[in-house]
């Protein structure tokens, strides 16, 4: 409340939240609705270290050969001080060490991490979002219906979120956070 409401809503849309931000105490604590692929914008903003790039589904087309015969570039615009992307992603990489998400490094995954997992009200949604400095990915797991899952995030979200992860990693830098 310190801080206030509209300075929040005002850092979630800096990252890349498009969606309405309700002006509730809670917000601060995540409870707007989101889509993944605003939460993958967010976290991939503070994989790079506060700079926002326009989320893109196709990065481009390469030959047999590899050789790019079609590529669009990122296009950053600085969103958020480079610290406080810093701060974040140091908290974050707690989460994975030795907080909820800790699961993911028991299962073996060895790079650089951070992230977090969430559960709504009623544990309709489950989500893990989490990020490494070239990879930024979120898992949802929940009803069209809004009914309840029955489980938390660590036991829905987070396990198919480690599975991805453990399959891609070799494909990662695996280079540690700046």
């Amino acid at each position: 409340l310190d801080v206030g409401i509209d300075r929040v809503r005002s850092a979630a849309e800096a990252l890349g939240i498009t969606s309405n931000i309700p002006s509730v105490p809670s917000i601060s604590i995540g409870s707007a609705e989101l889509s993944p692929l605003e939460l993958a914008t967010v976290y991939a903003t503070l994989a790079a270290g506060g700079m926002r790039s326009r989320p893109r589904y196709l990065v481009g087309v390469q030959s047999a050969e590899g050789a790019w015969l079609e590529r669009e570039l990122p296009q950053s615009t600085a969103a958020i001080d480079p610290r406080v992307a810093a701060v974040v992603t140091d908290l974050l990489e707690g989460v994975v060490d030795h907080g909820t998400a800790r699961a993911a490094r028991k299962a073996g995954l060895q790079i650089p991490l951070a992230g977090k997992t969430g559960t709504s009200n009623d544990a309709r949604d489950a989500w893990m979002a989490g990020y490494t400095p070239d990879l930024s990915v979120v898992v949802w797991v929940g009803f069209d219906d809004s009914a309840p899952l029955g489980v938390p995030s660590t036991q829905a979200a987070l396990p198919i979120w480690t599975d991805f992860m453990l399959r891609v990693e070799p494909y990662l830098s695996g280079v540690p956070f700046e």
